[in-house]
């Protein structure tokens, strides 16, 4: 395999310094809670509408999805397109209702219909949940530049994490924003030159690397099945709704950057755009991974075992062994780009929803200015914790974005359906949430342990496709929550605790 060069580390090393440099120049700018969390409302709507598609394309797209793609087919990619179906009432119904009823996070919509405990659960899901996708992408990143270089992983994890948490502790949300911008089209651009290298390298062009592939079938969108067992097309519909459903509406990622654009329709703009351009760029990862396949199929080049066993290994000795030299620090400064802007994401809304509603409701007389500084210790804490998890997750095998895809339905904790109760059903109480949420947590830990062999309940193991454990546990806690809320009448909350859209 080839080295970097000296080229490669100085535009690497250029990159890392210009997002250090942004960063320390919005610091005087976080003088409040407000500016830290969304930026006081400064974001253009367009700005907003790139840093929602340099998220939710992560480095998990940049090297999971080529990695699919190469080792088998499109069907993981198949759940995309479920993202065109959710958008739309999600930027014309849900974000102006949160520009409306919520000041910094998703879950003051909870107690507002709820109360404060099933806000702090919300809360405290989230964080779990962001927790475990923060590690995997730390994971993902360090394996993909180990391949590259040779770098120790924890060596990796520990260097990607000190900038990135540094970085985000110094901006806060506006810098995330706009250095997005900035991730989102580097991103795009080094997956377009791998893309170009790979069809216009290998023997024959773009058409031969086409017709191979198709014949191989390689761009099947997986089985037409009633199965729930497997990655059949149904499958990967049901998963791509609530996911897309979860990404868009209630990841609180997302809601908070609606919050940061200066007028809910620059929000609804934004939005629309993110939601509709993730789906070519997603399926511009998908074929960089076919690419390369057809690549190495036509020129009989054969892949070192290591590379082989790691599906998440194989963009990345692609890069580095037939990308130029200074291409291939562009690349590589692409990929830790689109890594640094979903960390630093997760660890400025970990910070905003720890701070605004776990901190704030045990002490409600907290200063905004200590606010701002428990903010900034939890940055550190989430991000250290992040890498921790990261270095303990290098010692496993398996495909990441399988790992990522189980990680999202189980730690989801039902957020979503918890949403759809409180929106859709103005019957629905605080007592019903309760029961819904009690539901929700025993299906989810039920079908987890059993799925994954750590206890075994004979015919009573759950035993349809891991990516339905989180679609279970959102469909328990609406409808135990909502047939819970007839029974369980609750006078005083009820009259207390409203939907929004009666008052």
């Amino acid at each position: 395999m080839n080295t970097l060069s000296l080229i490669d580390y100085l535009v690497i090393a250029l990159y890392l310094g210009g997002i250090l440099t942004l960063g320390f120049s919005f610091t005087k700018r976080q003088k409040s809670c407000k500016d830290y969390f969304i930026a006081d409302k400064r974001i253009p709507g367009w700005a907003m509408g790139i840093a929602l598609l340099a998220t939710l394309v992560s480095n998990m797209t940049f090297l999971a999805n080529p990695g699919v793609a190469f080792n088998g087919d499109w069907r993981q990619f198949f759940n995309s397109f479920m993202a065109l179906i959710v958008i739309f009432p999600i930027a014309l119904i849900v974000i102006p209702l949160y520009r409306n009823i919520v000041g910094m996070s998703l879950y003051e919509f909870f107690e507002t219909r709820f109360g404060s405990p099933v806000r702090v659960y919300g809360a405290v899901a989230f964080i779990f949940y962001y927790l475990a996708r923060m590690s995997v992408i730390f994971y993902v990143l360090a394996l993909a530049i180990n391949t590259m270089t040779g770098w120790p992983l924890y060596c990796l994890i520990l260097i990607i994490g000190m900038v990135t948490i540094l970085f985000t502790f110094l901006g806060g949300m506006e810098a995330v924003m706009w250095t997005d911008v900035v991730q989102g089209i580097l991103l795009i651009s080094g997956g377009i030159i791998c893309l170009g290298i790979a069809l216009f390298s290998a023997p024959g062009g773009p058409l031969n690397v086409i017709k191979v592939a198709a014949e191989a079938q390689k761009f099947q969108l997986g089985e037409m099945s009633w199965s729930l067992r497997s990655d059949t097309l149904l499958v990967m519909a049901l998963y791509g709704l609530y996911q897309h459903f979860h990404n868009f509406g209630t990841d609180q990622t997302q809601v908070q950057r609606y919050l940061t654009a200066k007028s809910t329709k620059q929000a609804t703009r934004g939005a629309l755009i993110s939601g509709i351009a993730c789906v070519p760029v997603w399926a511009l990862f998908f074929f960089v991974g076919t690419s390369i396949w057809g690549y190495y199929h036509l020129t009989g080049t054969e892949l070192p075992p290591e590379i082989m066993a790691k599906p998440d290994r194989i963009f990345p000795y692609f890069i580095m062994n037939q990308l130029p030299v200074g291409v291939v620090g562009l690349v590589l400064a692409a990929l830790i780009s689109s890594a640094i802007s979903t960390l630093s994401s997760g660890l400025n809304s970990g910070a905003t929803v720890f701070t605004n509603d776990i901190l704030m409701k045990i002490k409600p007389q907290l200063s905004d200015r200590s606010g701002l500084k428990s903010a900034r210790i939890v940055v550190v804490l989430t991000g250290f914790i992040s890498m921790s998890i990261a270095a303990w997750l290098s010692t496993l095998g398996g495909d990441a974005l399988v790992i990522y895809f189980t990680a999202f339905s189980i730690f989801g904790g039902g957020i979503l359906g918890l949403f759809f109760l409180a929106f859709l059903s103005k019957k629905a109480n605080y007592k019903g949430a309760l029961v819904g949420i009690v539901a929700t947590l025993l299906v989810i830990t039920w079908a987890s342990l059993t799925k994954n062999d750590i206890i075994d309940l004979g015919r009573w193991n759950y035993d349809l496709h891991p990516y339905l454990i989180g679609l279970i546990g959102h469909l328990t806690v609406f409808i135990v929550g909502w047939i819970s809320s007839f029974f369980l009448h609750d006078p005083k909350n009820e009259k207390k605790y409203i939907h929004p859209l009666s008052a």
